[in-house]
């Protein structure tokens, strides 16, 4: 599934600790018959037409992580930026070393992720109105943004990484970039309430599981 106008690599942050999920990593925790980290990679490759790049925290990780993703997906691992921490050390880490001019960011813990929902921001992106964009973040009825679904202009984030320090999230990063466009969850397909959904403890995994079973 490749038919958009953008020139775009998938990001899957998985540097995580898995603090709050009871049962260990939480990107090798399965729904259905596969890990998280292979449900989100794959989709990301389905919709973007080339090989995700991973972002890990150390070696090790590295290696756990990749017995799950099959070697003819010739996904691109790289580890986080060390003078940075949480998801942001991810981003950076991946624009530094991608070959395309976007990047769309997601978690390994986001299963549901809606081809639809992110192709629809990649039309965004394309738009007259969004040539100058750092950014493209869906931005909920609640006035959340959710920058684990979003798009980001490799160039920008590069830009402005030696101004972020340790401890700065996704707030500080869209802070510093400029000309970030939220794009209400009204102007996205409704499969993006379903797409954004994250999984942090082995209950919300079994929340999701249930009626992804009911229905096969």
């Amino acid at each position: 599934m490749t038919d958009h106008p953008l020139d775009v690599t998938g990001v899957v942050l998985a540097g995580g600790q898995s603090r709050r999920f009871e049962a260990g990593d939480k990107a090798l925790a399965t729904l259905g018959d596969d890990p998280l980290l292979k449900r989100v990679v794959g989709t990301l490759r389905a919709v973007t037409g080339r090989p995700p790049i991973v972002a890990v925290r150390t070696p090790e990780q590295q290696a756990r992580l990749s017995t799950v993703l099959p070697t003819a997906w010739d996904v691109r691992f790289v580890q986080d930026a060390e003078s940075l921490s949480g998801p942001v050390a991810g981003v950076t880490a991946a624009c530094a070393e991608a070959e395309t001019p976007w990047l769309f960011v997601a978690g390994c813990d986001m299963p549901l992720l809606e081809p639809r929902a992110i192709s629809a921001l990649f039309d965004k992106a394309a738009q007259d109105s969004a040539r100058t964009a750092s950014a493209i973040v869906p931005r909920s009825e609640g006035g959340y943004h959710e920058p684990l679904h979003a798009l980001y202009r490799c160039s920008a984030v590069r830009n402005i990484a030696s101004a972020l320090s340790t401890g700065d999230g996704f707030g500080v990063l869209l802070k510093q970039l400029a000309d970030v466009d939220y794009v209400p969850f009204a102007d996205l397909p409704r499969a993006v309430r379903t797409s954004v959904t994250n999984v942090n403890t082995c209950r919300e995994l079994e929340r999701i599981a249930a009626p992804c079973e009911a229905n096969q």
